[in-house]
C-alpha cells in the first residue's frame, strides 16, 4: 500500500492530536518527517517517485498507528534520535 506523503504526514498527525497536548510534538514529528525524507530519498525502498508526486510505502493502515505510537515512547524515552534512525 502506498500513500501520498502529504497523506502520511495528515495521517500520522491526526493520531498523535488523539493525545492531549501534542499539538507542538505533531508538528515536529512533521518537520522531522520531511527532513528524513529528503535525507533518505533514493536511499529508501519505501519512498517511492511517480512523476511529479512522493509517495511513502506502508504494510497497511495499522502503520500508521505503529508509527505514531512509537513516536510517542520516543518522546517517553528520550530517544528520538534513535527513531528516526530506525525508521
Amino acid at each position: 500500500m502506498k500513500l501520498k506523503i502529504e497523506e502520511m504526514i495528515m495521517n500520522v498527525k491526526d493520531e498523535l492530536l488523539c493525545y492531549e497536548g501534542m499539538e507542538q510534538k505533531a508538528e515536529d514529528w512533521d518537520k522531522e518527517f520531511r527532513e528524513w525524507i529528503k535525507c533518505h530519498m533514493g536511499k529508501s525502498k519505501d519512498i517511492l517517485k511517480e512523476g511529479d508526486n512522493l509517495f511513502f510505502r506502508i504494510r497497511d493502515e495499522e502503520e500508521i498507528f505503529e508509527i505514531a505510537d512509537s513516536y510517542m515512547d520516543a518522546l517517553e524515552e528520550g530517544s528520538v534520535k534513535a527513531y528516526w534512525e530506525k525508521f
